[in-house]
């Protein structure tokens, strides 16, 4: 038995709910010619792309929720190689994970009790301005425009793939396990920053990703590596069905009240961010990287534009498949502003670790981090280097709240602190003095 067969026995017992087996799978009594297949599914809920250390808690039954109804699923039934039929299923009314036959083909049923059985199935949503739309000659690919979630729907765009299996090992019951294609980001926040440090949060903008595909062909009867990414079903340069990608994905953001933020989403095509050593201090962003971008926004009446890039982050390179990046920006007058980064589960929004684009605080747990630093004799110029650019400034990128500390607080020589604009929070028992510049502080200095 192959390992993928194996792996696929060992975790039946999850659907147990909707399992429809009612005699022994030991003898080939229990088999009739012709007999329906039965489908369950089940959606990655977060970062998982291989079938290692598989655990039923990664994934969301299909219709359990708001958050997990897919649409139409096309199954695709494929015996020695060749697909014999292609299916349309949906979720069943009032049971989570089933699914029911709905047209095309005819339900799907087994071509033999010792018949080696692989199953394909995918989803094809669209919106007005992209999505998934399926070719008219493979009936298995098709081709993705990228966009946000208004314009293309791809939330919906899952994919599997299960087999091989026989109903000899199987019973008449198979579950399908659907991994995202796509990578997901949100713009949680845009900040302005002027000459003199004065923010402004900025509501409507334009992003530009010149260099990212803005669309893909993909192809679900794909075969995938053994363990390997579930979730690639591209076709690549050299693979029959091939088209060379159009470039460049223009995302319009928009955080104004009355605004779904979920609509604003942006859904990519999975990318490396490029190596940019040289950003990371302060140069211009080197507009031939794949995470290279510019920023349109109207800023005092007037339109502006910003160029920033996701290479150089300090411990991310690359968005992954199925991987959901939420992106912070702030954009500042004749220099490069902040650009923070954190990957969350993909139907969840815990914290996570944030790769920054150039060292500083971005969070009151930085900040809190580095009052312990800063407090501590001798200083731990280690420690303090990881928020300290070449030129030791340290750069804000939030308000920061020291209501606790009790005395004065001096900035080591040598060091500075660059609040650009944003406050530093005292109570009436704390100060600060030493090189600090651009701060709004409320109280002591």
């Amino acid at each position: 038995m192959n390992m993928r067969k194996h792996m696929h026995l060992a975790r039946t017992c999850i659907f147990a709910a909707v399992s429809l087996l009612s005699c022994s799978r030991d003898t080939e009594s229990c088999f009739t010619s012709g007999e329906k297949i039965s489908f369950s599914g089940a959606v990655t809920a977060g970062y998982v792309r291989t079938r290692s250390g598989f655990d039923e808690k990664d994934f969301v039954m299909i219709n359990s929720s708001s958050d997990a109804e897919f649409g139409d699923i096309s199954v695709c039934k494929s015996v020695d190689g060749l697909s014999e039929a292609v299916s349309v299923y949906s979720a069943a009314d009032g049971v989570e994970g089933r699914l029911e036959y709905s047209s095309g083909d005819g339900q799907l049923v087994w071509s033999g009790y010792d018949t080696e059985h692989t199953f394909y199935a995918w989803t094809a949503p669209a919106g007005a301005g992209g999505g998934v739309t399926m070719s008219a000659d493979r009936r298995t690919s098709g081709k993705v425009v990228f966009g946000t979630q208004k314009d293309t729907g791809l939330e919906r765009f899952i994919a599997a793939m299960e087999g091989p299996v026989t109903y000899r090992d199987n019973g008449n019951y198979v579950r399908l396990l659907f991994y995202r294609p796509v990578a997901k980001i949100q713009l949680t926040g845009l900040s302005h920053i002027d000459a003199l440090g004065s923010i402004t949060q900025v509501e409507q903008c334009t992003v530009v990703f010149p260099n990212l595909y803005s669309s893909a062909v993909f192809d679900a009867a794909k075969v995938r590596a053994m363990d390997g990414d579930e979730a690639d079903v591209w076709i690549k340069e050299g693979e029959p069905g091939y088209e060379t990608p159009q470039k460049g994905i223009v995302w319009h953001w928009d955080a104004r009240d009355g605004t779904d933020p979920r609509d604003c989403i942006l859904y990519v095509y999975p990318f490396e961010f490029g190596r940019d050593d040289g950003v990371a201090e302060g140069s211009q962003p080197d507009e031939l990287q794949p995470g290279y971008f510019m920023v349109t926004a109207e800023i005092d009446g007037k339109s502006k534009t910003y160029f920033a890039s996701l290479a150089g982050l300090a411990d991310v390179d690359r968005l992954d498949a199925g991987q959901f990046m939420k992106l912070q920006l702030s954009v500042q007058d004749g220099a490069y502003g902040g650009v923070g980064c954190t990957i969350v589960d993909w139907n969840t929004e815990p914290e996570g670790n944030v790769a920054h684009r150039r060292p500083g605080i971005y969070s009151q747990e930085d900040a809190e981090a580095l009052l312990d630093i800063l407090q501590t004799e001798p200083l731990d110029e280690e420690a303090l280097a990881e928020y300290c650019d070449d030129s030791r400034t340290i750069h804000l990128y939030s308000h920061i709240d020291w209501s606790g500390l009790v005395g004065e607080l001096i900035v080591p020589e040598g060091y500075c602190i660059d609040a650009q604009g944003y406050r530093i929070i005292l109570s009436d028992s704390g100060s600060l003095s030493g090189n600090v510049i651009h701060a709004a502080i409320d109280g002591n200095r």
